[in-house]
């Protein structure tokens, strides 16, 4: 049986710099704010209020993004349209959107990493609606989102989640959407043949796809048994991981889609498109492409650093005197650890990149160990320093005389003959102990494994 699975991926826009709803002056601050407080006449519906021009930075998010997305962006006027239901959650009965029977969306026709891209197009909020005590909370009314549609062409549950994974890191190159706020989607499940099947409002990563996964074999299981599939809408159940039967699907007819009457249509002018795509960065996926293939990264290791702008631009500032393995052992096994560990990001930390070049090229030509130069990465995190001078106003460049070393060994062992009986004994935590002393005497300059056959020479 063909599978064919698309989905409506819906994110909050970052309005960072306008701070405001799409249509409205009143604040996005739906998270923190007391209930109905941030609302005004024109999101609420109320008698005579008519709509503020969009939101432009909206508006322009959603062009960056239809770009990335290597969408066509039209040349006629881009229209919203009303999109009619009678629910709580929208005031004036119908919903601003850019979809619908008769809209032009701000991009369309567009490609993301195998899959295509239908459409790209803004949207207002719902208000949230709470159907067990009938509440409804009117600050989220207004705020504007992306909704990005593909083509039916992801296959399974796993390709899905692991789409969605890269479209989220490549939308945060370019600070399009609010990753705190998550993401919902719309799910569409079908086998080739039979009528697709939409899972509303799934609400994270697991639940996309779990609700794909209970589709597909709920959907099998029923042409087994010879019932007819039904063109529907479900709602995933997170309780119990399975979906159920809202409503039969819904047409473009029953929306009663019309052109919005109280907004003008917006022509994007090829200059404001053309300094839009100037500004936009290399994709993650081209990016994890190009890594794999100019600087020999793996795959796994090519992900971790294109999962983050600014860590992939720190790495390509390093590698330009730094051998690329060094430069993403030392960012992958250390330094993220030590933000993941402290729940910072390299924006809270705002590392120092010729610290760190300096750091990574005392690594580069031994000149400390691994263990100095972890200390040191601590102390660059914190606050900025230069590792060259640190490094030797400590004393903690690495001890290249052997026959110093050996007289350092030999004291070692000569001080802790306990020690020395346990390991001949067979108790290998002795050698370690023994280790530490040695290293505790040269401050961390010696090199280990040179430690340890000097160690064992010594006490055979």
């Amino acid at each position: 049986m063909k599978v064919k699975i698309g989905l409506e991926v819906h994110a909050y826009l970052n309005v960072e710099k306008i701070k405001t709803k799409l249509f409205c002056p009143c604040k996005v601050n739906y998270q923190e704010a007391e209930p109905n407080t941030n609302i005004c006449p024109r999101c609420t519906g109320m008698p005579g209020a008519k709509p503020m021009l969009p939101n432009k930075e909206a508006v322009d998010r959603a062009l960056a993004i239809a770009l990335m997305l290597d969408c066509q962006i039209p040349t006629e006027p881009v229209l919203f349209q009303r999109k009619h239901y009678d629910w709580p959650d929208m005031p004036y009965g119908y919903q601003k959107t850019m979809s619908g029977s008769y809209s032009v969306p701000t991009g369309v026709k567009g490609e993301f990493n195998g899959v295509g891209i239908w459409q790209v197009h803004i949207e207002e909020d719902p208000a949230k609606w709470d159907p067990q005590t009938g509440r409804v909370d009117y600050n989220r009314a207004g705020v504007p989102l992306v909704e990005i549609v593909t083509a039916p062409d992801l296959k399974s549950a796993d390709q899905a989640r692991l789409w969605i994974r890269q479209l989220i890191t490549t939308l945060s190159y370019i600070k399009a959407i609010q990753k705190d706020a998550g993401i919902k989607a719309d799910v569409n499940v079908s086998i080739e043949g039979h009528p697709r099947v939409e899972v509303k409002n799934v609400n994270s990563f697991k639940s996309i796809c779990r609700a794909i996964e209970y589709e597909l074999l709920r959907q099998q299981e029923a042409l087994k048994e010879g019932k007819q599939m039904l063109s529907e809408t479900r709602m995933f159940h997170d309780k119990t991981q399975t979906t159920r039967h809202m409503r039969f699907k819904e047409t473009a007819e029953e929306y009663m889609f019309i052109p919005e009457p109280d907004l003008p249509a917006i022509l994007i002018d090829t200059t404001t498109i053309s300094k839009i795509k100037d500004e936009l960065p290399e994709s993650s996926v081209k990016k994890v492409q190009r890594l794999t293939k100019e600087y020999k990264l793996s795959r796994e290791d090519a992900l971790v650093i294109a999962s983050d702008l600014q860590l992939a631009n720190l790495f390509e500032v390093l590698v330009k005197k730094v051998r690329p393995d060094i430069v993403v052992r030392w960012l992958r096994r250390d330094l993220l650890k030590y933000l993941y560990y402290d729940k910072r990001t390299l924006e809270d930390v705002n590392i120092d990149a010729n610290s760190l070049l300096e750091l990574l090229e005392l690594v580069q030509e031994k000149k400390i160990t691994d263990n100095t130069a972890k200390d040191i990465l601590l102390k660059l995190i914190k606050g900025p320093l230069s590792p060259k001078s640190y490094v030797k106003e400590h004393g903690l460049k690495v001890v290249n005389d052997l026959q110093v070393l050996k007289g350092v060994c030999k004291e070692v062992v000569e001080e802790n003959e306990r020690a020395v009986q346990d390991y001949l004994s067979g108790e290998e935590k002795a050698l370690h102990f023994l280790m530490g002393k040695v290293m505790a005497k040269t401050k961390g300059t010696a090199t280990p494994r040179e430690v340890t056959e000097i160690i064992k020479k010594l006490i055979k």
